[in-house]
């Protein structure tokens, strides 16, 4: 089983005071890792919450979630983004347009795009494996790809 987090969830695990909904999904998170689940995530989410973190830094002198973000890279791979890969995310981008379907306003870099043609890749990469991307947008994810709250996914 594959279990790829989005940039929501990242977030989640990325705040560095552990209580509550961050304590939760830490546990979750190490729930996982001790079953032997391979957790990855995208560079394209480490972009989304590093720069909101940064941003709340420049806001407040306080104990951040950017070592805490560091120290996650550590237990979970960073799938990187190729051109290849944003090749493929612009021919979704497009047809999910022409459908009627768009996740993400027309000017909007639309990073549940790419997430999911992440998705699509490694289920491609690793035909008959269960991949699912943790999420806390059902809606727009499962749209093309298999996606669920993180709370949901449990082995």
């Amino acid at each position: 089983m594959i279990v790829f987090i989005d940039s929501g969830v990242l977030g989640i695990l990325a705040n560095p005071n552990k209580f509550g909904e961050a304590y939760d999904c830490e546990q979750w998170l190490y729930s996982l890792l001790s079953q032997g689940v391979y957790i990855c995530s995208s560079e394209i989410c480490d972009f989304e919450v590093r720069r909101s973190l940064m941003l709340v830094l420049q806001k407040k002198a306080e104990l951040n979630g950017i070592q805490t973000l560091d120290e996650l890279r550590e237990i979970i791979d960073f799938l990187p983004i190729s051109s290849a890969l944003l090749r493929q995310a612009a021919s979704l981008w497009a047809s999910a347009r022409s459908q009627g379907i768009p996740t993400a306003d027309d000017k909007s870099l639309d990073v549940d795009i790419i997430i999911c043609t992440q998705w699509r890749i490694l289920k491609e990469e690793f035909p008959g494996r269960y991949i699912v991307i943790a999420t806390t947008n059902v809606k727009h994810l499962s749209r093309f790809a298999e996606a669920k709250v993180w709370r949901d996914i449990n082995f």
